[in-house]
């Protein structure tokens, strides 16, 4: 009732027992299903501590305990009151007897046998009456001395339950930090165990406190002997002692272990600002080598690496040597770059060297055709897709060329060939530097640097609306124009040889400068083919000189058609300006945002285009009437109806810069 009463949880058994054996029995049974801590009075405790490991909170009796017996039979009862107990009773209850003028003594045993003298004892010193417990109880009454068995009050055995309610709280806050404890001890192991790197840790006095099997290794001794020792006993020149008096880290050193070269960190552990210890991590620098060996190996089969950098770039004229030159600075930024060039002028080339000369060489290198893949499927190519998306893709989805560039470069060949639509997700992702898979609804994060390029120009393809403005400023945010070949000089010669010395016989000297021959006979040509075309022209001429001899060999043979002038590609681009801003402003009478929006570039871009090709701002003239309001630009002979007279003023100031107006009534 009492447990029920206050609320007491875990309270799963309650037993009274007299008896040694029987109490031996109940304390057995108890720890066997399971019981964690007893409840008992102090002489019982001792037992059941005996034959279990569980945990006993004693009864410990209170001067309430003793007060009604007192009353009802002590305070009445002339002549020596026997009080027996396992320990020295409370001073408070001989106190209160003393005040009380209740003659007692305390007789107190620590066995069952004893039990018998004591009770001896009492009758001997002329006691009448007696008060203990259940183990006193029988002798007593054996040897013919009234007893009494001190019963516990309701505070002796709340106080006791709230002890054991205490204790068993402490129990489990305790199992819960070892088992947090030994998870983190066992996870660290585990870490110490299983790492690659060797880890060597020494306290504050300089010994060896954690040694795992790669530093065993390394170092060539045991765990089981080294910790413990002075480290410079094991080791002698780790100087983890220099770190520990200096509390200075220590990063990417190379030192030698015994015959293994390592690269080492040493890292100061400071708790509350005092040098704790050292930890030192070793690496073997061989290993390093091949595990980054295997992973650019991995990277090649997948065709994910850039296999030329500057070096690779033949030629020593001005053009190229300041091409190059530019191109070195691009290679420390991360910002997009922009290649411009003809067709054959190198400009993949120059995105390799780019990457291979910059701090992302270790990473990816992915290059895609954007004209080389159908519009319909550049999506997918770029970005990847979920399983299922459309139609044909593969069961377990795919990754696009943004996720295996990842931590690398992406190159974008031919980047204006990309329709608008495509345009828009890559500005997106350009921004945001995250992609979206085609069918797919989870972001994915990515690192990439961009370099693009392109034979076209961009410019004029935002003009004229095919290209967007806002991302060709994102791509252009670096350019590099690459020059031609016949802006290179006598480069045409270097690169002629060396693609010569790749074919047969093209290391034969009297080949060679035959050869070196027919390119000076073919000294005007303009190449617009660039390095594809003078290949061809080397392939041709090697072909010619083995079959029908050098000697016999003229250009004429080998060019397919003659060294014309090269066409005015600037008064075609003009011309197409012109007539794109024409058709714009014809389109879209009086309203320049209107027109620079159909061309899908800025207002100040188009006012730029006007100027630079003379085209006059539209003039307007206005008529007034009590008809609907008629604009016309006279100048393309537009007409625009005003719907009622007071929208004239928001036209104006909505619409072009420059109005000749004429006011006329109609009647």
């Amino acid at each position: 009732m009492l447990i029920k009463q206050e609320n007491y949880q875990n309270i799963d058994v309650v037993v009274a027992a007299s008896g040694r054996q029987e109490t031996v029995k109940c304390a057995q049974t108890l720890a066997a299903a399971g019981a964690e801590i007893i409840i008992t009075r102090k002489g019982t405790r001792r037992i059941v501590e005996e034959v279990t490991n569980l945990k006993v909170v004693s009864l410990n009796n209170s001067l309430s305990d003793y007060l009604w017996m007192l009353k009802e039979r002590g305070l009445h009862t002339p002549g020596l009151i026997a009080f027996f107990s396992y320990d020295p009773m409370s001073s408070d209850i001989l106190q209160m007897c003393e005040m009380l003028e209740v003659q007692t003594k305390n007789y107190i045993f620590k066995s069952f046998a004893d039990c018998r003298g004591c009770v001896e004892r009492a009758l001997k010193d002329g006691a009448v009456f007696s008060v203990g417990g259940a183990w006193t109880d029988p002798w007593a009454k054996r040897l013919g001395l009234p007893h009494v068995i001190v019963e516990n009050s309701v505070e002796t055995i709340l106080n006791a339950l709230e002890s054991a309610t205490q204790l068993r709280r402490v129990q489990v806050e305790k199992a819960e930090k070892q088992c947090l404890f030994k998870t983190q001890s066992e996870m660290y192991q585990a870490v110490l165990d299983f790492t690659h790197d060797a880890i060597l840790a020494i306290d504050e006095n300089g010994r060896i406190q954690v040694l795992n099997p790669p530093a065993e290794r390394i170092m060539g001794c045991r765990a089981a002997d080294s910790v413990g020792q002075p480290v410079e006993a094991v080791l002698p020149n780790t100087l983890l002692p220099d770190v520990l008096e200096s509390g200075e880290k220590q990063l990417d050193q190379i030192m030698q272990i015994h015959q293994t070269l390592c690269n080492t960190n040493r890292i100061p552990i400071l708790v509350d600002g005092q040098r704790r210890g050292v930890v030192a991590t070793f690496q073997d620098v061989k290993q390093l080598q091949n595990s980054e060996q295997k992973i650019r190996l991995k990277l090649h089969e997948k065709g994910l690496v850039a296999k030329y950098a500057f070096n690779d770039i033949l030629g020593d004229s001005p053009a190229i040597r300041s091409t190059i030159q530019i191109a070195r600075s691009y290679a420390a930024s991360r910002a997009s770059v922009l290649i411009l060039g003809e067709t054959g002028t190198g400009k993949e080339l120059f995105a390799q060297s780019i990457h291979n000369a910059s701090d992302r060489r270790d990473g990816p290198f992915v290059a895609i055709n954007c004209a080389a893949v159908s519009n319909s499927l550049l999506e997918s190519e770029l970005f990847g897709y979920e399983a299922g998306s459309f139609t044909g893709a593969s069961r377990g989805g795919r990754e696009g060329v943004f996720e295996l560039a990842h931590g690398g470069t992406l190159f974008l060949d031919e980047i204006g060939e990309i329709p608008r639509e495509t345009q828009v997700e890559l500005l997106r992702v350009l921004q945001e530097k995250e992609i979206r898979r085609v069918g797919g609804s989870r972001v994915i994060p990515v690192d990439v640097r961009i370099i693009a390029a392109t034979n076209k120009d961009l410019l004029q393809e935002t003009v004229e609306g095919r290209f967007r403005e806002d991302l060709y400023y994102r791509l252009d945010v670096l350019d590099l124009k690459l020059p031609p070949l016949r802006e290179r000089g006598d480069d045409v010669k270097i690169l002629g040889l060396h693609l010569f010395r790749q074919l047969p016989g093209g290391k034969d000297p009297i080949m060679q400068s035959q050869f070196l021959y027919l390119l000076e006979q073919a000294g005007p040509y303009q190449w617009y083919g660039n390095i594809r075309e003078l290949q061809n022209f080397v392939e041709r001429a090697n072909i010619l000189m083995r079959n029908a001899g050098a000697s016999s060999v003229t250009v004429s043979d080998i060019l397919r058609r003659r060294a014309e002038p090269a066409p005015e590609p600037c008064q075609e681009t003009e011309s197409r300006d012109r007539r794109a801003i024409e058709a714009a402003l014809h389109n879209h009478p009086g309203s320049m945002a209107d027109a620079a929006r159909s061309l899908g570039c800025s207002r100040q871009t188009l006012w730029r285009k006007m100027k630079k090709y003379g085209i006059q701002h539209p003039t307007v003239i206005v008529s007034f009437s009590a008809a609907p309001l008629t604009v016309c630009n006279t100048r393309l002979t537009n007409r625009v109806t005003l719907p009622r007279p007071n929208a004239l003023s928001a036209y104006f100031h909505s619409r072009a810069r420059r109005f000749l107006c004429i006011f006329t009534p109609f009647l």
